[in-house]
């Protein structure tokens, strides 16, 4: 999707983040998870990804590790599995290179087989890459028997084979007629095999595998065994998809499935500590999904997710598992049970392929959370939040906040009381929870969310001024700026400009929001009596038009503060607008009012638009001609080519759009404007 400039000034704003294809991401603690791609709150959320909700359980297990970082809120799950580093790692030569140079292979050759395999890959093919090739010219090096020229004669073929697949691979052509040793030719036959399984000849590969059963060569004897399982894995699926990734089941070959089964099973009884273990597993778990043993698969991700610091795992389990329509939950993962309970709580839509969570359901769930009563505690008091919001009995079933870190389940459930506190407008004892809260050791993350909850809530008590004292705990930008925008009156933006503690970003946009404001809500005076805060930067600046002639823009608002009605003022003032392109300034589009900053703004005065200043030209029974023809083009010009008011938010009947269309061709035919203008819209 095409940003439009609309969106572009929208997915400016910390309080209407977009994404890449321009959707909404408010800023509040209740996300409508069905209306936008969903985005991430750090607490036990219905709106959350589901995976956002996993990888909190599972952090709580000590299985996954959340960001050191704070993240922006509400954040994408790709910056909660893969935060990018404050410092990148400095660069490193890559080992492969140094290997090959070992065994008398020329960096530029190593090089070039890099460069190849860098390219894009999918499938079976992905593991033809560096790694695996660092892995093989190590076994050369491990292994005494080889001479010098054989492991590089060998190491040449490796790299050879480097970044390709499914076509015809080559070897060194100074190689081929080399005798080998023993010890050599067990290596040759090796890369013949895996030859043959890149090009897909899976029959020819796994003969050629189970050959290298009888190897005395450890890494060989190992590394062929484990390939027999992925030969089999993709006989098994070769008919299995379609061009769209899409599985269908009964294109499965059972029989390679039994096959791979039993050739991971005979892996994992040689090899309990295997190099490939966790691959043989992961194979292992993509064998249940084909079988659509979702039991099973369940159990396998339980064992996975024992092991920490595989984002790519909560991937899996959500395109294998919590994405399958009809699937509840797990006895094997009760984690799984829980965020997909937490999942069917959301505002729920006709469409949607799960069923909402029905009242009285969670008590047939006691005997899956039988090991973890408070995950069963949380789920109940969510429910009276989301179904029955009933907030009083959420705030008594929540535990008493104790001292020191939460974990995510207990800080979830606190925040949940937060929630229903300020639900149920007890907003004291609502900022009493977060102020509490906030003295808790929160973590990064949750030290975000409760920022977030504390400004919107001394915002709806009428307390703006405590977001911005000095000892307020409320010091990210990202909830300071859009509270400056769209609620503060003057005098706190005008502290907050000369406020030499805040940020240079902070004090610009309050500057650029006073000045804006001013002139939108006809405060010309202050306008000109606060040019001493600050120079004028763009857009206001602007020194005038030539078109329809125009002085400077403090000239323009010096004749407003004289005469707030001067038609050729008016005029110019909208003419600013246009030229700047203010008419999609996002402080025209006001957050909604369950978000941060969607509450009554106090900034003193009505806001007016372009549109309307052009109205009350029109109006003016005493402005020139020319000040109402031009009032007149412009007003109709609001609504080129599309129809839509794109100067302000009146909706103007067709009818009236029209009449000024007459008018202007009647009464001011002879004007430029009126030559001009061709149609109405």
């Amino acid at each position: 999707m095409k940003l439009t400039p609309l969106w572009l000034a929208l997915c400016s704003l910390p309080a209407l983040a977009c994404g890449p294809d321009g959707c909404e991401t408010p800023l509040t603690l209740q996300l409508t998870a069905a209306q936008c791609h969903l985005n991430g709150l750090p607490f036990l959320s219905p709106d959350n990804d589901t995976r956002t909700n996993l990888a909190l359980l599972l952090a709580d297990e000590q299985a996954f590790s959340l960001p050191k970082s704070p993240l922006p809120l509400p954040f994408a799950i790709e910056d909660l599995l893969n935060p990018t580093q404050a410092e990148p790692a400095p660069a490193v030569p890559d080992p492969l290179l140094a290997l090959a140079a070992g065994l008398g292979i020329e960096q530029n050759t190593t090089q070039a087989a890099l460069e190849r395999a860098a390219g894009w890959s999918e499938g079976r093919c992905i593991s033809n890459n560096p790694v695996a090739a660092e892995a093989f010219l190590q076994a050369l090096v491990d292994t005494p028997a080889l001479g010098a020229d054989e492991r590089s004669q060998l190491a040449r073929q490796r790299l050879a084979m480097l970044g390709q697949c499914a076509q015809q691979i080559e070897t060194a052509p100074e190689d081929k007629a080399m005798p080998l040793s023993a010890a050599g030719q067990g290596f040759a036959d090796y890369l013949a095999a895996s030859r043959l399984f890149y090009q897909g000849e899976f029959a020819q590969a796994d003969a050629l595998f189970a050959a290298l059963a009888g190897q005395d060569q450890p890494w060989l004897k190992e590394t062929a065994d484990y390939m027999r399982i992925r030969v089999a894995l993709n006989q098994s699926q070769q008919s299995a998809f379609d061009d769209w990734g899409t599985l269908d089941r009964n294109q499965i070959d059972q029989a390679a499935v039994q096959r791979a089964e039993q050739f991971i099973a005979d892996y994992r009884s040689r090899y309990p500590e295997g190099r490939y273990l966790d691959s043989a597993n992961g194979l292992l778990r993509r064998l249940a999904w084909f079988k659509g043993d979702e039991a099973a698969l369940a159990s396998l991700f339980q064992q996975a997710s024992r092991q920490p610091g595989n984002p790519e795992l909560l991937n899996e389990i959500d395109l294998k598992l919590l994405m399958q329509p009809g699937f509840t939950g797990s006895a094997a993962m009760p984690q799984l049970t829980l965020v997909q309970d937490l999942r069917r709580l959301r505002l729920h839509e006709s469409w949607d392929e799960w069923q909402p969570l029905q009242s009285g359901e969670l008590t047939q769930q006691n005997a899956q959370f039988a090991s973890n009563p408070a995950w069963l505690a949380y789920l109940q008091q969510a429910e009276r939040y989301y179904l029955a919001k009933d907030y009083a009995a959420v705030i008594a079933a929540a535990p008493a906040l104790g001292k020191g870190p939460l974990d995510n389940l207990a800080f979830s459930q606190q925040v949940l009381k937060g929630m229903a506190l300020a639900a149920s407008q007890a907003l004291p004892e609502a900022e009493q929870q977060w102020r509490a809260l906030l003295a808790s050791q929160p973590t990064p993350l949750q030290d975000q969310l409760l920022q977030l909850a504390l400004a919107m809530t001394l915002e709806r008590a009428g307390r703006l001024e405590q977001v911005f004292a000095k000892e307020s705990p409320i010091q990210s930008v990202h909830y300071r700026i859009p509270l400056l925008e769209y609620v503060a009156p003057a005098p706190l933006l005008r502290r907050m400009v000369q406020d030499e503690q805040a940020s240079d970003t902070l004090r610009q946009r309050a500057g650029h929001t006073l000045r804006y404001k001013q002139l939108t809500h006809g405060d010309y005076r202050g306008f000109l009596q606060d040019l001493a805060l600050a120079p004028l930067a763009a857009p206001f600046d602007w020194q005038g038009s030539q078109e329809y002639q125009c002085p400077a823009l403090t000239a323009v608002v010096t004749t407003l503060a004289d005469n707030p009605k001067s038609p050729r003022a008016l005029n110019c003032l909208g003419e600013f607008f246009l030229s700047q392109g203010l008419d999609w300034d996002p402080l025209l589009q006001r957050p909604g009012a369950d978000t941060l900053a969607g509450s009554r703004d106090l900034f003193a005065g009505q806001q007016r638009s372009r549109l309307d200043w052009y109205q009350q030209v029109i109006a003016n029974p005493k402005a020139a001609k020319e000040e109402k023809a031009y009032a007149l083009y412009r007003a109709i010009n609001c609504y080129a080519p599309s129809g839509n008011n794109s100067c302000g938010s009146q909706e103007i009947p067709l009818s009236q759009r029209k009449g000024w269309f007459n008018t202007l061709k009647r009464q001011y035919g002879t004007s430029q404007w009126a030559k001009q203008l061709k149609y109405y819209w």
